[in-house]
């Protein structure tokens, strides 16, 4: 098991891309915490998952963009394992809408989630990882938005961006402590959140062709791509992004095709 006895925090892991790696990182030996904001029952769930592959999870609330919830967090976290190797930053929110229509609100939330609380949850993990002198992982789950505008996707595109810079600079930052940063950047995934945004087949069909694949990717892939990144295989690979988009992000002229055909 290539995780074995490792202890790692997955944030928004109730559901998703979240519970998935959740039970990736389980599945390769770690010990997790699951951290939810609001749906109690769904961390339950992840929880009883794990254990039931004889690792161990606990279940902590909290909100990634609260600087106390971050740290009670990080602080429960070591109570229970001793320590914390892993930390994934997968916490997210999208609020869609026209940029001049966004209200100020929306945006400064979305901010709040995915780049501050990504940037509050490293420092708290960062600072323990340092002081405990034996290095660590971290992943940050950025998007191909951060590199491609999401028409009518808000603060979302800015807010990824930034994960992916941040993700950089602590690379840099901490590669002295033997902790590496990189960013896993997944393009269409299918989610029960993503599932409600083509309401017809007609519309999936469409969207599908517009992925060099043919289709979305799963959660699981994206788990595949973290659980490898956190492991020793990846142990010289920091500062990173990989992507897993099923060619999405280089797809302009598979577009030009297929509206021609």
């Amino acid at each position: 098991m290539k995780l074995k006895d490792k202890a790692a925090v997955v944030t928004g892991s109730s559901q998703g891309i979240g519970s998935a790696i959740a039970l990736g990182l389980a599945e390769a030996g770690a010990d997790l915490v699951i951290n939810y904001n609001q749906n109690i029952e769904a961390a339950k769930k992840v929880a009883e998952k794990i254990q039931a592959q004889g690792r161990r999870a606990i279940i902590l609330q909290g909100d990634v963009s609260d600087r106390e919830d971050v740290r009670r967090i990080v602080k429960e976290t070591i109570e229970a394992f001793g320590k914390i190797d892993i930390l994934v930053n997968n916490a997210g929110i999208f609020t869609a809408g026209p940029i001049e229509e966004i209200r100020e609100q929306d945006w400064d939330r979305v901010i709040a989630v995915n780049l501050k609380g990504a940037f509050l949850c490293c420092q708290a993990v960062g600072r323990h990882m340092i002081e405990r002198k034996s290095g660590g992982s971290i992943i940050n789950v950025a998007s191909i938005s951060g590199h491609i505008p999401e028409i009518h996707g808000g603060a979302y595109t800015p807010s990824k961006a930034g994960v992916i810079g941040l993700t950089q600079l602590l690379a840099i930052e901490w590669s002295k402590y033997s902790i590496r940063v990189n960013a896993v950047s997944p393009g269409p995934v299918m989610t029960p959140l993503q599932r409600k945004a083509y309401p017809t087949k007609k519309l999936l069909e469409a969207r599908n062709r517009a992925i060099p694949m043919g289709r979305h990717g799963t959660a699981e892939e994206i788990a595949k791509a973290v659980v490898f990144l956190v492991s020793d295989d990846a142990s010289y690979i920091t500062g990173e992004e990989i992507t897993v988009d099923g060619g999405s992000q280089i797809s302009m002229f598979h577009l030009v095709h297929q509206l021609a055909d």
